[in-house]
């Protein structure tokens, strides 16, 4: 039990947080759900009543070790709870399952407990939970990932099952750590079963939408580390590489340490200290694919205006959807917002065409992926949909690291596959980067060039998509932005949005 590397409630807790779940399904919630949120509180749902494993004495035997830790250690400051996947950092195998120097590295130093325990269900949580395990602790925060072997084939829960299951586990912490910010991460991907993964996929759908906007839980999916050109990664998992051969499902030394990179930048949020590493070092993970909430204060509410653009497709049926940063959002067009840069090429493009707006100052990427999956673009079938995003990724804060041109792409076409797997039919402009800088020796210049090469490519042979460079059009013959263009070197004036109306115009966008 190196530190505390490990991997109590009377019956009206447990009857008052099983009425707490109730309170997070919609109210568009199918059948299924309203029936397993209703069993979980009647105590007939497998996934929200507590269960002990007292019969495997090695479980016996860590739950003891567990509470004997937090007694010894009141003072601990983040709790890992979880299932194998958790209980794997108190292993030290190389080169396949060597995650004791991703635990000291990232967690050790933050007086952290693991509260992990291999094969473990939500029910075997809330279990632990009401038999002493966060007894007497305050800790800063709270890493929960588990449901995974809920949806196996051994337990076999439903979906709706494992949802209560993890709502009753989040009201319980919250009820037990009232000062706890909780992360809440999304169910891995594996290759188990396709029902399996469908199963998961819902799940952590309703996990996005359940605690997408809570105060008191941070919810991450990090599905998307895992994948590369479209399929699952498998030599992230140690699984294939056992014995005998099991499918992926548990991540590997490497795969473990790029998903503590992913959580490292929300983790250190959480709990208001800095990156145990330099944000810019962590370059085993691309950011730019792993949807994130707002990240940098602007001028504007982002949230209120996330909230504005879901109400106003509520009424408005679109002929074309603007999504981007703060280039998009400050052009023109509702939601309304100030200032408006451009409402005479506005007015030129788009006339009196329905139009929504969905652009957001300082977004990244990472925000237009989480805004999609918020509900943003639901229902929407527009004839066109202009993508103008990626200048932001290009510049480091203490919030995120700048991203590389490849990853840029990355972020972009993960956008791009998300709109289209929405809406089919519709036509997508994807618009290179704007170039930046009034000189052409300014350090943005070269990356933004290098990002665009990268986008001509990957879209060029795609029939649902026009790529859309006006940056030649936007420059002086000798290469700088002129003021007149770009007053701030970023942000276009009214006549560098003419340029871009009239590009749309000629692509066809028109009243």
């Amino acid at each position: 039990m190196a530190g505390m590397n490990l991997a109590s409630g009377p019956a009206p807790l447990r009857h008052f947080v099983l009425r707490v779940v109730l309170v997070c399904w919609l109210a568009a919630t199918p059948a299924s759900r309203i029936l397993a949120q209703e069993a979980a509180v009647h105590g007939t749902n497998p996934g929200a009543v507590p269960a002990d494993r007292l019969s495997e004495s090695w479980w016996a035997d860590r739950h003891k070790a567990v509470i004997e830790a937090a007694r010894n250690h009141p003072d601990t400051q983040l709790l890992l709870i979880g299932d194998s996947i958790t209980n794997n950092y108190d292993k030290a195998n190389p080169p396949d399952e060597n995650f004791q120097p991703t635990w000291k590295q990232f967690y050790e130093p933050r007086q952290a407990l693991n509260l992990g325990f291999s094969g473990d269900t939500t029910a075997n949580v809330l279990w632990r939970l009401d038999h002493g395990e966060v007894d007497g602790l305050h800790p800063k925060a709270a890493v929960l990932l588990i449901g995974t072997n809920n949806t196996s084939r051994h337990f076999n829960q439903t979906a709706e099952e494992t949802e209560s299951g993890i709502d009753a586990v989040i009201a319980d912490l919250e009820q037990r750590l009232p000062e706890t910010n909780i992360l809440l991460l999304g169910i891995l991907p594996s290759d188990i079963s396709d029902s399996k993964t469908d199963s998961d996929r819902a799940i952590n759908q309703y996990l996005a939408a359940c605690y997408g906007e809570n105060p008191r839980v941070t919810y991450l999916d990090l599905n998307s580390i895992f994948y590369k050109n479209g399929s699952l990664n498998t030599s992230l998992f140690y699984d294939p590489r056992l014995p005998q051969h099991g499918k992926p499902l548990h991540p590997d030394t490497n795969g473990q340490r790029m998903m503590a990179e992913a959580i490292e930048p929300t983790l250190a949020k959480l709990m208001g200290d800095t990156p145990q590493v330099p944000l810019a070092s962590m370059t085993d993970i691309n950011p730019a694919i792993i949807p994130q909430p707002r990240l940098e204060l602007d001028i504007y509410d982002w949230y209120a205006r996330h909230h504005a653009e879901l109400e106003l497709q509520k009424i408005l049926k679109p002929r074309v959807v603007l999504i981007g940063d703060s280039i998009t959002h400050f052009w023109d067009g509702p939601p309304k917002s100030t200032p408006v840069n451009g409402p005479t090429a506005w007015q030129r493009v788009f006339g009196s065409m329905p139009v929504i707006n969905m652009g957001f100052g300082w977004d990244r990427t990472q925000n237009v992926l989480w805004r999609l999956r918020q509900g943003e673009f639901q229902g929407l079938h527009p004839e066109w949909v202009i993508l103008a995003i990626g200048t932001n990724n290009m510049t480091g804060t203490t919030q995120a690291r700048a991203s590389t041109p490849q990853e840029v792409v990355d972020g972009i076409a993960a956008i791009y596959a998300d709109i289209h797997k929405r809406s089919p039919e519709s036509h997508i402009i994807v618009m290179a980067i704007f170039p930046r800088g009034s000189k052409p020796s300014d350090p943005l210049r070269k990356p933004i060039q290098d990002t665009n090469r990268l986008l001509a490519r990957r879209f060029a042979n795609d029939a649902s998509v026009t790529y859309l460079d006006i940056g030649a059009s936007l420059l002086a013959s000798d290469g700088s932005l002129p003021v007149t263009m770009m007053p701030d070197g970023t942000h276009p004036s009214d006549a560098g949005y003419q340029i871009w109306a009239d590009a749309l115009i000629k692509a066809g966008v028109k009243p």
